[in-house]
């Protein structure tokens, strides 16, 4: 059973991206909106943990990772969470999986793209707060 807690739900969305990675999965589209999805609950897991007497609820309701990234390297000065590669992750979110003018079919090289920065963020975010 999944505790409710963004890191807890954020390691079984990982774990389920990497299971199916290992089955040869490539559905990039899918693949790219899991990576931001692992990111996303990462940080704002950290952000919540992390700041329990400021007032985060605004960063932890929206999907603007930049900003939460920017908040945490605030903190933390040489965490360097990279905010330009999260907003490019970020743009998936909606992208990735919704019609529209601005879909986009998320090729390999745009996929490993959002692997590197999703693995970049938590590797970041654990080695600085810990596993959870």
């Amino acid at each position: 059973m999944i505790r409710n807690t963004y890191l807890d739900i954020a390691e079984n969305d990982l774990q389920y991206l990497e299971s199916v990675l290992a089955m040869g999965n490539t559905f990039y589209n899918q693949l790219a909106v899991q990576c931001q999805q692992v990111a996303e609950k990462y940080l704002k897991g950290y952000l919540d943990k992390i700041f329990v007497d400021e007032d985060v609820a605004d960063l932890l309701r929206k999907h603007n990772m930049k900003k939460i990234a920017s908040k945490l390297n605030e903190m933390r000065a040489g965490l360097e969470l990279d905010t330009i590669g999260l907003a490019y992750l970020s743009d998936f979110h909606y992208d990735a999986r919704c019609p529209g003018d601005d879909f986009y079919n998320v090729t390999k090289d745009d996929f490993e793209k959002c692997l590197s920065v999703m693995y970049d963020t938590v590797n970041k975010l654990r080695k600085e707060f810990g596993n959870s």
